[in-house]
């Protein structure tokens, strides 16, 4: 099923998604998938569930799942699978999926900006990894996208 309505349209050929012991999708962190196609993912809820002109995911899941549900302590709430982390002044929410020892894809939807982490970090604290690209990677966007200096 997994294949068939997300993976296959999303173009995701290389993943592995370890089993519980009853057969089913570990979805807690089981999910193995290679740097582009985490970012594919993120694409996908960036733009309402909508890839390639065909919608994927309905929209309104989409909005259900990064809507705040759960206060989940130090500034984070959480949707369906989603760490939502307000920023910004006004503040805004960006939403993040976020694996274990910091594997993460994080959303910045005012910015259109997709960011994937693929590091491996089992031991240290991820809290930074996933801060510190809101505290540095933010003020550094420029409008148009280009740098200072860059014309």
């Amino acid at each position: 099923m997994r294949q068939k309505y997300l993976f296959t349209p999303l173009g995701i050929e290389h993943y592995y998604w370890k089993p519980t012991p009853k057969g089913l999708p570990d979805t807690e962190g089981g999910l193995f998938l290679r740097a582009e196609d985490l970012a594919k993912i993120g694409y996908l809820y960036l733009h309402n569930g909508v890839w390639g002109g065909k919608q994927i995911v309905s929209a309104d899941w989409v909005k259900q799942s990064l809507t705040p549900a759960i206060d989940a302590g130090d500034g984070w709430k959480y949707g369906f699978q989603w760490g939502l982390l307000p920023h910004g002044n006004p503040q805004r929410l960006m939403f993040a999926g976020l694996g274990f020892g910091g594997q993460t894809v994080q959303v910045v939807p005012e910015e259109n900006l997709i960011m994937v982490f693929t590091g491996w970090n089992i031991l240290g604290n991820t809290n930074s990894i996933e801060r510190d690209p809101i505290k540095r990677i933010l003020p550094g966007l420029r409008p148009h996208g280009c740098a200072l200096g860059i014309h």
